[in-house]
């Protein structure tokens, strides 16, 4: 009777032993999840800083674009 109480009291500990080693690389995943999910949120804002620098040139090169017009313009007139 001893050897069986002795055989679930080891099972037990394997099983807990067990469970808690999951339960460790279940929130060692978690914890990764959540930082690769923080770097692609740092990625994505990084991306939207980038379009909005983007559309500035754009604008400055339609800006430019409308000076060299007129300063042709001026030139012409001027001849």
């Amino acid at each position: 009777m001893q050897a069986i109480q002795q055989r679930l009291e080891a099972l037990n500990r394997a099983t807990e032993i067990a469970t808690q080693t999951q339960f460790d690389r279940a929130g060692n995943v978690i914890e990764m999840a959540d930082a690769e999910i923080a770097r692609f949120r740092l990625i994505l804002q990084q991306i939207d800083d980038l379009e909005t620098e983007f559309d500035k040139i754009r604008r400055i090169r339609e800006i430019v674009r409308s000076f060299r017009a007129r300063v042709e313009q001026l030139e012409r007139r001027l001849g």
